[in-house]
C-alpha cells in the first residue's frame, strides 16, 4: 500500500535526508528587499522569491522520499500540454482550446490514493487547493486537484501554464512548477522545439541534473523523421541528454484528448517512476541536481546584493561628506573673525582697559584687584552680556553650517536613485532634525562652563587672586573668548580699533593673571573643546543620514548566508 502524507500512518523517511541548512538561506532571502535597486527592484525581488520557494521545496521534499513524484508537464503555447494531460490521465482533467493561454490556473492529476500528498503544503505551498470541479475566484493563486483512476499510484502530473506567457503571472506560474517538480515532461512543437526560450529552460533542466523527457507533438507522419533527427540535433548540442525522447503524432482531439495510443510512450514512461524504489532514486536524483545547481542560481542574485552594498557604501559616504567639513569651516569661520557689535566691544574695551591705560596700571595683586572690582562694578561692563553675544554667534554659525551640511547631503541623495528611495524611506531627512535648535543651545552653555572650568584648571596658585573678585572669573573667561577668536569679522573703520583695544585689554588680563604659556594652554584647550563639542553634534546629523542609508542596505548577515551558499564555504 502506498505510504500515507503526513499523520498516522506516515512512512518514517529513508534515503534522502535534509540539505545541510548552512544558516537560514530562505530566511536570508527574504530579508532582501533590493530598495537601493530601484530599476531591477521588480525582477530581483521576483528571483528572490523564486529562489527562497526553491529551498524550502527541497528542504521539505527531502523529508518524504517515498511521496508521489511529480511529474510537471512544460513547454511553450500550443505545444498540446492540456492535451496530453487529459490523454495520460483517462478523462478530461485540464481545459484545451485555441484560445491562449489556455491554462491559467494549474491542474495536478493523480491517482486518488496519492491525492492527500497533494493537499497539503508540501509543495507548491503559495497555492490555494481547490477541488476539480470547484469554482476559482478571480485573483486566487490556486492549484486545481483532480483525481484519476488511469494515472499510476506514485506518479502525478502537473499541467501547467506556457513558459512564454505574455502573461506576467502565468509566467510566474509555470516557473514555480518547474521549481517543484521531480521530473520534467517537456512538450515542443515541429515550429517550436528550436526556439530560444524553451532552450533557456532545457538548459536549467541540464544544470539541475533533472529527469527530462521531452515530447516531440503534434508531429505528421511525412515530417516525423526529418523534425525528430534535428530535435535530437540540437538536444546534443546543447548537452542534453533526456531520459525519454517521444514523438506524439498529429491525431485529432475528441473530448480534449488524443487515442491513447498516441502517447503510449509517456504512459510507460510515468508507470516506470511509480514503484518506490524508483520514486526514492528519482527524488533523491532531483534533489542532489537541485543543491548542485543552487549556487549557480543564486549567484546572480548575490551579485546584485554586493552592487547594493557598493552603493551604499557610496550613499553613506557622499551624503556625510558635507557633515565632514562643519568642524573645520566653523573653525576657518572664527578665525576670520567674530562679528560681535561694535558697542558691545567698546564696553568690554572700557572694562579691561586700552592699551595705554593698561600700560599704566602697576602688576601687583592687590592693584589688580583693585582696578578689576573698580571696572567690573560697573554694570554697563557685564562680562555675562558680552559672554551671552559671543555664545549668539557661535551658535549663529554652528546652526548656519549644519543647515548647510544638510542641504548638500540632501542634494547628494537627490541625485541618484537609489538616494531618492533613502529619502521616500525616512522623509524625515528633508528636514532639520528634531531638537536640533536646543542641542546648539546645549552645546554653546556646556562650552562657556567648560571655559570658566580651565580658567580655574590652568590658573593653578594664580587663581586665588581671581578668587577674590567677585566677578573676575567671568572677566578671565570672557578674556580667553574675545583672545582666542579675533573679533573684527565684519567691523570696519575705527570699529576695528575698538575691537583690537578689546583683544588687547583681554590678552593682557590674562597673562598678567596666569602667564604666557598657561594661557596659551588656556587658548588651545577652549578652541579643542569647541570644535570637539560641534564634532559630536555633527556626528549626530551625520549617523541620521547613514543611518538610514543603512537601513536599507543589504543586511550583513544575509549576505554572509548567501555567499556561503554561493562560494561553498
Amino acid at each position: 500500500m502506498a505510504a500515507q502524507p503526513s499523520g498516522a500512518g506516515r512512512e518514517a523517511s529513508d534515503g534522502a535526508s535534509p540539505a545541510p541548512a548552512h544558516g537560514d538561506l530562505a530566511g536570508a532571502l527574504e530579508s532582501l528587499a533590493f530598495s537601493l535597486s530601484p530599476d531591477e527592484g521588480v525582477g530581483l525581488r521576483a528571483e528572490r522569491d523564486r529562489l527562497a520557494r526553491l529551498w524550502r521545496g527541497v528542504r521539505a521534499r527531502a523529508t518524504e522520499p517515498r511521496a508521489p513524484l511529480l511529474v510537471v508537464v512544460a513547454g511553450g503555447s500550443g505545444a498540446g500540454k492540456s492535451t496530453t494531460v487529459n490523454t495520460l490521465a483517462g478523462i478530461r482533467v485540464a481545459e484545451t482550446g485555441v484560445v491562449r493561454p489556455t491554462t491559467r490556473t494549474p491542474t495536478l492529476a493523480c491517482h486518488p490514493e496519492d491525492r492527500a500528498w497533494f493537499t497539503d503544503d508540501r509543495v507548491l505551498p503559495d497555492l490555494v487547493r481547490v477541488a476539480g470541479d470547484a469554482p476559482l475566484a478571480t485573483s486566487a493563486r490556486a492549484l486545481r486537484v483532480v483525481v484519476s483512476e488511469a494515472l499510476p499510484r506514485g506518479a502525478a502530473l502537473l499541467d501547467t501554464p506556457d513558459v512564454d506567457s505574455v502573461e506576467v503571472a502565468n509566467h510566474a506560474l509555470a516557473e514555480e512548477a518547474l521549481d517543484a517538480a521531480d521530473a520534467w515532461l517537456w512538450l515542443v512543437t515541429a515550429r517550436s522545439y528550436a526556439d530560444e526560450v524553451g532552450m533557456g529552460y532545457l538548459r536549467r533542466a541540464r544544470e539541475r541534473q533533472a529527469l527530462l523527457a521531452v515530447a516531440l507533438t503534434q508531429v505528421r507522419e511525412e515530417e516525423r523523421a526529418e523534425v525528430a533527427d534535428d530535435l535530437d540535433r540540437r538536444l546534443a548540442e546543447e548537452g542534453l541528454a533526456p531520459a525519454l525522447r517521444a514523438v506524439v503524432p498529429h491525431a485529432v482531439v475528441e473530448e480534449g484528448a488524443l487515442p491513447a495510443t498516441a502517447v503510449a510512450d509517456l504512459s510507460g514512461w510515468l508507470a516506470d517512476l511509480a514503484p518506490t524504489d524508483r520514486r526514492v532514486q528519482t527524488r533523491q536524483a532531483a534533489l542532489a541536481g537541485l543543491r548542485t545547481a543552487l549556487p549557480r542560481e543564486l549567484a546572480g542574485l548575490l551579485a546584485a546584493v554586493e552592487r547594493e552594498e557598493r552603493r551604499a557604501a557610496r550613499l553613506a559616504r557622499e551624503a556625510a561628506a558635507p557633515f565632514d567639513e562643519v568642524a573645520t569651516r566653523l573653525g576657518a569661520e572664527l578665525e576670520e573673525g567674530l562679528p560681535l557689535r561694535a558697542e558691545v566691544l567698546e564696553r568690554w574695551r572700557r572694562l579691561v582697559g586700552g592699551s595705554e591705560t593698561l600700560l599704566k596700571v602697576q602688576t601687583a595683586a592687590g592693584r589688580l584687584g583693585e582696578a578689576l572690582r573698580s571696572r567690573l562694578g560697573q554694570p554697563a561692563a557685564d562680562p555675562e552680556h558680552v559672554q551671552a553675544e559671543v555664545g549668539g554667534e557661535v551658535a549663529r554659525l554652528v546652526r548656519e553650517l549644519l543647515a548647510d551640511a544638510g542641504r548638500s547631503s540632501r542634494a547628494a541623495l537627490e541625485a541618484d536613485p537609489a538616494g531618492q528611495a533613502v529619502l521616500e524611506s525616512d522623509p524625515s531627512l528633508r528636514g532639520a532634525p528634531a531638537g536640533r535648535e536646543a542641542a546648539i543651545e546645549r552645546l554653546v552653555d556646556g562650552w562657556q562652563a567648560r571655559i570658566a572650568a580651565l580658567v580655574e584648571e590652568v590658573g593653578g596658585p594664580r587663581k586665588a587672586r581671581a578668587r577674590r573678585l567677585s566677578t573676575a572669573l567671568n572677566a578671565v573667561a570672557t578674556s580667553a573668548i574675545l583672545v582666542l577668536f579675533s573679533v573684527s569679522g565684519g567691523l570696519t573703520g575705527g570699529e576695528v580699533g575698538i575691537a583690537a583695544g578689546a583683544a588687547a585689554g583681554s590678552q593682557w588680563l590674562l597673562v598678567k593673571l596666569f602667564g604666557e604659556q598657561e594661557v596659551r594652554r588656556l587658548l588651545t584647550a577652549t578652541r579643542e573643546d569647541l570644535l570637539a563639542r560641534v564634532e559630536e553634534l555633527t556626528a549626530a546629523e551625520r549617523a541620521r543620514v547613514t543611518e538610514a542609508v543603512a537601513a536599507l542596505a543589504p543586511p550583513a548577515e544575509a549576505v554572509a548566508v548567501l555567499r556561503t551558499h554561493v562560494e561553498g564555504s
